[in-house]
C-alpha cells in the first residue's frame, strides 16, 4: 500500500493518517487530486498554501497521491481534513462521504484535444486510426474527451486508439515527443506546463463547460473553522498582491462559492464516473 504524498516547500514529510486530526497543534493538511505532477502541485499551490498558513498561524501541509483513483479512495474515506478535487469526484465527496464544498475556480472546465503544430491532424474526424493520450479513465477531463469523440463519430477503443497515463504532464508530453497523436488535457493545465511545450501544441476541438476544481472540508470540520478557510480562501482570490502570480500563472481566475444546482447538475457525472470505477481497469 502507498503512503500518503504530504509535502512542505520547501521540503517533503510522508505522513501516513488515518482521517483529519482537529488538534490545533497539527498541521493543517490540503490534499490535491494529482493532475499534474508532484513537483508542479508543489510549486503551483506554494503562494496559496503560505497564505492560508500565514491567516490560520498554524503549519500547512499539501499532500497528493500515485494516481487518481488512490487519491479518491482516500477522499471517500475521510482522510483528507481539506481537499482540492475534480468537480464529479468532489460531488461523490459531499454525496457519499459528507464532504462540504466550500469554492470552486471560477474557470469553467473543458477539455480541449491538442496536436503538435506541425501535424497534418485539423480535426477530430483526422485522429481515425490514431493515438490520443489522456489521464486516468475516471477524469473528468477524459469523460469530457470522450464524449467530445463520440459526439464526432468517433469511437474510443474502435476507431482510435486511447492510452490513459498517469497524469495530464505524461499526456501532453506524449505528444510532443510523438509517441501519441494528440492528447486530452485542459488549457488550466497546459498553462502549467513550460512553455517550450506549450508553443509546440495547437488546439484541434474544445467540449461544453462543466463547473472546474471544487475545494472541499471534511465533514468532522467543525463549522466556524469550514467557514474561516473559506474566507481565507476568497480572500486569498481578491488580493492582487498575495495571489496574482497563482492566478496568472494557473489561469484559474479566482474562487466563488459553488451554487446547490451546479453541484446537483454534476450528478449525470456521477453516475458516469461510477462506471467506470466498476469496469475493471484493462
Amino acid at each position: 500500500m502507498w503512503g500518503k504524498w504530504t509535502f512542505q516547500f520547501v521540503g517533503i514529510v510522508l505522513l501516513i493518517s488515518s482521517g483529519p486530526t482537529l488538534a490545533d497543534h497539527n498541521p493543517i493538511e490540503i490534499g490535491i487530486l494529482p493532475t499534474l505532477s508532484t513537483r508542479t502541485i508543489l510549486t503551483t499551490y506554494q503562494p496559496l498554501r503560505e497564505y492560508v498558513e500565514e491567516k490560520l498561524e498554524q503549519p500547512v501541509t499539501l499532500s497528493t497521491a500515485p494516481d487518481y483513483r488512490t487519491f479518491l479512495e482516500r477522499t471517500q474515506r475521510g482522510e483528507y481534513r481539506f481537499v482540492v478535487t475534480a468537480p464529479h469526484y468532489a460531488r461523490l465527496a459531499q454525496a457519499e462521504a459528507g464532504y462540504i464544498p466550500m469554492v470552486r475556480l471560477t474557470r469553467e472546465l473543458r477539455a480541449i484535444v491538442v496536436v503538435r503544430n506541425n501535424s497534418s491532424i485539423q480535426t477530430l474526424a483526422d485522429l481515425r486510426n490514431k493515438q490520443v493520450s489522456t489521464s486516468d479513465d475516471t477524469a473528468m477531463l477524459t469523460i469530457l474527451g470522450m464524449q467530445l469523440l463520440h459526439n464526432h463519430g468517433i469511437e474510443p477503443g474502435k476507431t482510435v486508439v486511447i492510452h490513459a497515463f498517469p497524469s495530464l504532464n505524461s499526456a501532453v508530453l506524449a505528444v510532443q515527443n510523438g509517441d501519441s497523436d494528440a492528447a486530452i488535457t485542459a488549457q488550466t493545465a497546459l498553462n502549467q506546463m513550460p512553455e517550450n511545450v506549450r508553443g509546440g501544441l495547437r488546439i484541434i476541438a474544445t467540449s461544453p463547460p462543466v463547473p472546474h476544481m471544487i475545494y472541499l472540508a471534511n465533514r468532522q470540520v467543525p463549522t466556524d473553522e469550514i467557514e474561516r478557510m473559506t474566507r481565507i480562501l476568497l480572500e486569498f482570490a481578491a488580493d492582487p498582491a498575495r495571489s496574482q502570480q497563482f492566478f496568472e500563472h494557473t489561469g484559474f481566475l479566482g474562487y466563488v462559492r459553488p451554487s446547490a444546482a451546479e453541484l446537483k447538475n454534476l450528478d449525470p457525472y456521477v453516475t458516469e464516473l461510477k462506471r467506470r470505477l466498476a469496469t475493471p481497469r484493462k
